[in-house]
């Protein structure tokens, strides 16, 4: 509905918001392709004043675009934080932290960085450690360094392959 979100886009400026920041359940589930319906609404959102989409639904870790020069974010979905994780590629999320910046003199404001956090859930009860909610970058320097209470062999496996994935997907334009 081109109509309705450009409406409610309209309203959103009315109230002259310093950044608009959209959060949007979209996309195939179990799926990590960008539709063609995706890049149509990533457009039009970002042609009228949205500064940052965060995209949800497919349970999976898809594509984000930083575009530096426009100052505008595309997160088209961060994975499941916290799910079941039965599926594969179901186990691993972002976490998305964005710098925000008003220049004082012309009080714009715009995103000027990001950076993320690749998580992993391992459900690791059989070995006595429960599911637990790990930074990936943190939990693989725990393996390889044989820290105590150290992941599986499996669950290191897992998030080596799975922060190849995430890495892959992160653009900066």
């Amino acid at each position: 509905d081109s109509e309705g979100i450009k409406a409610v886009l309209e309203n959103v400026r009315k109230a002259k918001p310093d950044i608009t920041i959209a959060l949007l359940h979209w996309g195939s589930e179990f799926n990590n392709q960008i539709s063609a319906t995706q890049e149509k609404i990533r457009d039009l959102m970002l042609e009228n004043g949205v500064s940052a989409i965060i995209g949800t639904h497919s349970h999976y870790v898809q594509k984000t675009v930083y575009n530096q020069e426009k100052g505008t974010l595309v997160a088209y979905s961060l994975g499941d934080l916290l799910g079941d994780a039965d599926k594969a590629g179901t186990d691993y999320s972002v976490l998305l932290n964005l710098e925000i910046t008003k220049d004082g003199t012309t009080g714009q404001t715009r995103i000027t960085d990001f950076d993320y956090t690749p998580v992993y859930i391992a459900d690791e009860t059989a070995t006595g450690h429960g599911i637990r909610l790990l930074r990936i970058r943190e939990a693989i320097r725990a393996y390889e360094t044989n820290y105590i209470n150290r992941v599986s062999d499996e669950a290191y496996a897992a998030m080596v392959s799975a922060l190849a994935k995430i890495e892959s997907r992160i653009v900066r334009e």
